[in-house]
């Protein structure tokens, strides 16, 4: 089963012709996350992953909505948490033990003494912090479960570019000091790979896959049998920003490492995948009102209320809607830039005739607007529109001008004033 671009664009405009009457005044921006979508492309998965071997799982890191990750969890997923309050949530989410993957850049000793004592997967990121798990494995009777490190592979791909991470144990650096940190500890029987930065290609993605395949390799090598048990691969999957179409595909992703390491899918290892950009991306988008239309020395520049939602540096793409919700014409197009609250959100973007009133849908963001750290303030709604409204949902409901003043801080005038 393939989902075309075209698809995912008569899904949009039938999202956004049901949810326009909810802006106004009161809410001139919301979000919204297409289930349709997030279920046409989990098919995809299914059909290109179907080993029972293989784990998928979904990142809170890039969607933290609790509807969303429950709508996940409901169709077999895992959940990878990066910080406390991802795993807080995960858990709230409907999450057991057996289905979480952990793994952050920085933990407390008391965070640590709790992630070993609740079971779930965990993945160290350094050997200070390996230390730490050496003295709590004293402690504790029974060791969970797929426990190993995070390792950046250092691929020969990660030559021609800086690296951008400051996550897991670099492979080329380090390639002895893990090997002898699995010898030491039988425990350990897992490896997550980090990428140094985010592969533009699949091929890039396969030569990240293949140095940590090796790893394991070469450990049951010097071990003399098979010590590690699963790999975990996070991300992997590059997103299209620049249209609809889903490219590549999660079939393209496991050509490329059916191609390059074909001894992955012959169940001798679990497989964890998260793919959450990829799985997510295309279903999510912010609708907002546009409040003005202004002309600054012949720069046309469309003013909303939305904060800038992500930084990319290809920019984000925009789609515009009259009052009712129906597509603007295309034939004739003007530069706009499209500027909220505090700055930019887009430069030079092709658009029709732009009006006070009119809908601008900001596309792609369901991967990294709605995170826990995002500070994307509206109410967010869940949809599933395949030709007729079937299904709406409100999966956050937005801050309100009070939410903001009382998180604002603790106030104190009294004491300012003496």
């Amino acid at each position: 089963m393939t989902i075309s671009g075209t698809q995912i664009a008569t899904q949009r405009s039938t999202s956004v012709e049901e949810l326009v009457p909810l802006l106004n005044d009161a809410r001139p921006v919301l979000g919204v996350m297409n289930f349709n979508i997030i279920d046409q492309l989990i098919e995809q998965l299914r059909e290109a992953y179907p080993a029972e071997w293989i784990m998928h799982a979904v990142a809170v890191n890039s969607m933290g909505l609790p509807g969303v990750l429950e709508h996940f969890r409901a169709r077999g997923f895992g959940a990878v948490t990066a910080s406390a309050s991802e795993l807080d949530i995960a858990k709230h989410s409907g999450f057991m033990a057996h289905e979480l993957v952990h793994g952050a850049a920085v933990n407390t000793w008391s965070i640590l003494r709790q992630l070993m004592e609740t079971g779930l997967s965990l993945s160290v990121d350094n050997f200070a912090e390996l230390n730490r798990i050496d003295e709590l494995v004293e402690q504790t009777e029974h060791v969970q479960p797929y426990l190993g490190l995070c390792v950046t592979s250092q691929a020969p791909i990660d030559d021609e570019n800086p690296a951008h991470t400051h996550r897991g144990i670099g492979l080329r650096d380090h390639h002895q000091d893990i090997l002898q940190a699995y010898l030491d500890r039988p425990w350990l029987d897992q490896v997550h790979l980090n990428f140094a930065t985010p592969p533009a290609t699949l091929q890039d993605a396969a030569e990240h896959v293949v140095a940590i395949y090796q790893l394991a390799e070469d450990l049951e090598h010097a071990a003399g049998s098979q010590r590690i048990q699963r790999i975990q691969m996070t991300g992997g999957l590059p997103v299209n920003f620049a249209s609809d179409d889903v490219a590549p595909s999660i079939s393209n992703h496991r050509f490329a490492l059916q191609t390059t390491v074909p001894e992955l899918f012959d169940g001798k290892y679990t497989i964890v995948t998260e793919f959450t950009d990829a799985l997510t991306a295309k279903a999510g988008m912010i609708l907002a009102r546009v409040e003005y239309v202004k002309d600054i020395e012949n720069k046309l520049i469309a003013v909303i209320h939305v904060e800038i939602p992500l930084p990319r540096d290809q920019g984000l793409r925009f789609e515009a809607y009259d009052d009712l919700g129906e597509r603007k014409d295309t034939s004739e197009l003007f530069y706009y830039d499209v500027a909220g609250p505090t700055g930019m959100i887009g430069h030079r973007i092709q658009l029709p005739e732009i009006e006070e009133g009119d809908i601008l849908a900001i596309l792609d963001v369901g991967a990294t607007a709605f995170g826990p750290a995002s500070t994307f303030s509206a109410p967010v709604y869940g949809i599933r529109a395949d030709g007729l409204l079937t299904e709406t949902s409100v999966l956050r409901h937005g801050h309100t001008v009070d939410d903001v003043v009382h998180a604002a801080g603790v106030y104190q005038p009294a004491k300012l004033l003496h």
